[in-house]
């Protein structure tokens, strides 16, 4: 097979005075291609893709690209009087070795189809996958990329998406973030409703509608089980989270009120849990 992969390629009639007309005619066109199959997979992604997410109209973008590129250099190629022939000859000898050896490739690009009807995700959107949570930075054809909150890139594949539960924290407008607290059993039910119910206005993210809410779970052997959840915007996640941590460090803390345990859960607009936190 090697013999025949070095005949196939000393094949190719790359001859060593080939005109300078071709080699800038193949340059013009490559130039010239290049910018043309950008522009119009541009154009193509506007006029077909409409109703689609950003994401489903980049990856259209991008697979236009690839496809036109191919095609680019193909003519490129024939304009410097490369034989195809006798190159695509060699190429598909090699190409069933690479091809034996691209199936995990494969796979990602059919997952990404997938996840692509689906739309569960678009690009800016705060994810978590695996543990790792981040916005959503890019997607291609092989792989999607996240970027944390601490400037860390993470590549994930989509093979690894597909087979994975994914949760998207900022998918919906409206979000209700409830913290579950257990207080100390020397707690008073009336002082610790009274802290809780101060924490909102402290944090200017919280909306004041959707108005936030204070819930009595009852006692258990660890302490009094509280309940508050608080309304924002999507945008502001981070912002209230940390926001609510600091004021109901502080507000427990005036009423002089020690903290068991705390849990934090997101809910979205419809009621539906989406994220928990312990």
């Amino acid at each position: 097979m090697i013999q025949r992969i070095v005949a196939d390629i000393q094949a190719v009639s790359i001859s060593a005075a080939i005109p300078w007309e071709r080699l800038s005619a193949g340059l013009i066109i490559l130039i010239v291609g290049i910018v043309v199959v950008r522009v119009l997979a541009r154009v193509s992604v506007r006029m077909l893709a409409k109703g689609l997410k950003s994401a489903s109209r980049e990856l259209i973008r991008k697979v236009l690209v690839y496809i036109g590129s191919i095609l680019v250099l193909i003519l490129v190629l024939n304009a410097a009087g490369v034989s195809l022939g006798a190159l695509l000859g060699a190429a598909g000898v090699v190409g069933i070795a690479i091809g034996i050896a691209s199936q995990a490739g494969i796979s990602n690009i059919v997952s990404g189809l997938f996840l692509l009807s689906e739309r569960f995700f678009d690009l800016g959107d705060v994810i978590t996958v695996g543990g790792r949570t981040g916005v959503v930075y890019s997607i291609d054809l092989l792989s999607i990329r996240v970027k944390t909150f601490d400037n860390t890139l993470i590549r994930i594949a989509n093979q690894e998406l597909i087979s994975r539960d994914i949760v998207n924290i900022t998918r919906f407008p409206i979000r209700r973030m409830d913290f579950s607290l257990t207080l100390d059993h020397a707690a008073s039910v009336e002082t610790a409703i009274l802290a809780l119910q101060s924490v909102p206005s402290r944090v200017e993210a919280a909306l004041e509608v959707p108005e936030a809410f204070v819930l009595f779970g009852g006692f258990t052997d660890r302490g009094l089980e509280m309940r508050l959840g608080v309304w924002f915007q999507r945008d502001d996640y981070i912002a209230v989270r940390n926001g609510i941590g600091t004021a109901l460090q502080a507000a427990l803390s005036e009423a002089q009120i020690d903290i068991v345990t705390t849990r934090i859960t997101v809910i979205d607009d419809r009621k539906q849990e989406q994220r928990g936190v312990t």
